[in-house]
C-alpha cells in the first residue's frame, strides 16, 4: 500500500522494535496515544478496501504528529499491545523470569 509505504518513512522505514523493514505479518503504525474521536482501525471493514480507507484517513494525523506513533511491524505491535494489559507488578515479574530463564538456560545447555 503506496499510502503506509510513504508514511513509513517519516520512521526510517523500518520496526521501532526489531528493525524489520518488512514482515510477513505486515506494518503498521502504533498510536501512542489517542485523541478524542481519533482514527482506529477497528472502525473500519477488515478488508482491503478498509484498510486503505484506514489509512486514507489515518495519513493525516500521522503527518500532523508523528510523535503521537510508530511503526512497528504487526508481531512486534500485537506482542507490545499484550505487554499494555499487564501492570507494572506483573509485567517485572516476567521480565525478571525471561532474565532467570535466559541465565538458567544458558547454564545448563550443556548438560
Amino acid at each position: 500500500m503506496q499510502i503506509k509505504t510513504k508514511l513509513a518513512k517519516k520512521f526510517g522505514s523500518k520496526c521501532y522494535v526489531c528493525g524489520a523493514v518488512k514482515s510477513k505479518g505486515g506494518m503498521t503504525f502504533h498510536h501512542i496515544w489517542y485523541l478524542q474521536n481519533d482514527v482506529t482501525h477497528d472502525q473500519y471493514p477488515k478488508n482491503s478496501s478498509g484498510n486503505l480507507k484506514y489509512y486514507t484517513e489515518l495519513s493525516p494525523l500521522i503527518k500532523a504528529n508523528p510523535k503521537r506513533f510508530r511503526y512497528f511491524c504487526n508481531p512486534c505491535h500485537q506482542s507490545f499491545e499484550r505487554f499494555l494489559r499487564f501492570g507494572d507488578k506483573k509485567l517485572n515479574k516476567l521480565i525478571n523470569e525471561r532474565k532467570k530463564t535466559i541465565k538458567l538456560r544458558a547454564q545448563h545447555k550443556h548438560e
